[in-house]
């Protein structure tokens, strides 16, 4: 398997991640949608990250790759459950999450992506603010020890660092305003090495 994207993607990241925690072994292929949409387009006609090559297929969307990494790599449900209410509540905790995500790329885009005097400050604003609202939702329901997962990360506890490491790089004026629960919980994910491997660290490159 090789995964198609720099980590610096939020949805790259939290793939590379789930990836880690199952074990599964896959390469990488660092493009970004900047400087490789050419690249990108003949494994997705959209030019996004991440995608996932397989042998004979290419997988596209955060989403549908992570549910092929669970149905070959999670036999034992413990990044998600099989059903049920613990299901259902690591899914919503992880589409808070996404949707945190998906403001902080867009918030982040418009001021990457247009001259200075276009960027649209009250728009910026609303997603920041969507942004912000959902970490603040994910801390105030965030383990004050261990995991959302329990003993060891699940699905939940993915989705939650991820979207506030990436807040604390496109926008840390947010991320700083994250001081409980899941600021603790992305020091203990970024301590494990599935977690710290896809870590970014370099500055914004964005803006």
């Amino acid at each position: 398997m090789i995964l198609v994207g720099r980590d610096l993607s939020p949805f790259v990241r939290r793939t590379a991640t789930v990836l880690n925690l199952l074990g599964l072994p896959y390469e990488r292929r660092t493009l970004n949608t900047n400087d490789d949409a050419d690249e990108l387009r003949k494994y997705n006609p959209l030019g996004r990250v991440p995608a996932l090559l397989l042998d004979a297929e290419a997988l596209i969307d955060s989403a549908a790759i992570i549910d092929y990494a669970l149905e070959i790599g999670d036999t034992e449900h413990q990044l998600l459950a099989a059903a049920g209410p613990q299901r259902r509540h690591v899914l919503q905790l992880s589409a808070i999450a996404t949707g945190a995500m998906e403001k902080g790329v867009a918030s982040a885009y418009e001021v990457a992506n247009r001259p200075k005097e276009l960027v649209h400050k009250p728009y910026r604003e609303k997603l920041q603010l969507q942004a912000l609202a959902g970490l603040l939702a994910l801390d105030k329901q965030a383990p004050s020890a261990g995991w959302f997962g329990g003993a060891s990360p699940n699905l939940a506890d993915v989705n939650a660092v991820v979207a506030y490491d990436f807040a604390g790089i496109v926008a840390p004026e947010i991320a700083k305003r994250i001081s409980g629960p899941l600021a603790a919980l992305s020091d203990r994910a970024n301590a494990t090495d599935a977690f710290a491997r896809t870590r970014w660290g370099k500055p914004n490159p964005l803006g």
